[in-house]
């Protein structure tokens, strides 16, 4: 479950998997971290062609992967 906070941001970014081609969308919410890439963020839903997998390196960020062939988002 997901709260949406006030004066927080969101913004919805396309995917297409480098593999097989599948399109959807992640949303994002911003959160208060920052990390040397920028403003850190929530995400808060995506599309039924992509699941999130456990979060991997020092930021935490999830990792989205297709469920088409498996292959991970690159970002």
């Amino acid at each position: 479950m997901s709260f949406r906070h006030p004066g927080r941001d969101r913004f919805r970014a396309h995917l297409k998997c480098g593999r097989c081609g599948a399109e959807g969308y992640a949303e994002w919410e911003e959160n208060s971290g920052v990390s040397s890439q920028g403003p850190m963020g929530t995400l808060t839903a995506i599309s039924e062609n992509f699941t999130q997998a456990p979060a991997q390196g020092a930021q935490g960020q999830p990792r989205i992967v297709c469920k088409a062939c498996g292959a991970q988002h690159p970002d």
